[in-house]
């Protein structure tokens, strides 16, 4: 087995563990249960504009794994929703996204 099939093996697994934290941040409404630092990832907060945006990274030579977290408010004027956390996971081998997960909840 050559070693770029057996880290293909480890990010697979590492993207398999990243869903199941995004599952628990969902089923507790809770989006700072999302800590990926113990798997290698790289934390940033992006300032843009949103209620909360943070991207968390992981590369691996040729190999990339992001989680997209965006906190936003879609109310207008006079309205008062609740606000839109979204999680979106994708995995990366050259350059090309070879799986995408995505979750939703309002808070």
């Amino acid at each position: 087995m050559d070693i770029n099939h057996i880290k293909t093996m480890r990010n697979k697994e590492i993207f398999g563990e990243v869903k199941k934290r995004i599952n628990l941040a969902i089923e507790k409404e809770d989006y700072q249960l999302l800590d990926l630092a113990d798997l290698g990832f790289q934390k940033e907060n992006i300032k843009d504009g949103r209620l909360i945006h943070e991207l968390h990274s992981l590369e691996d030579d040729n190999e990339k794994i992001e989680v997209d977290f965006r906190c936003y408010d879609p109310s207008g004027p006079f309205q008062n929703l609740k606000d839109i956390n979204k999680f979106t996971a994708d995995y990366f081998i050259e350059g090309k996204s070879v799986e995408k997960y995505q979750r939703t909840y309002e808070d």
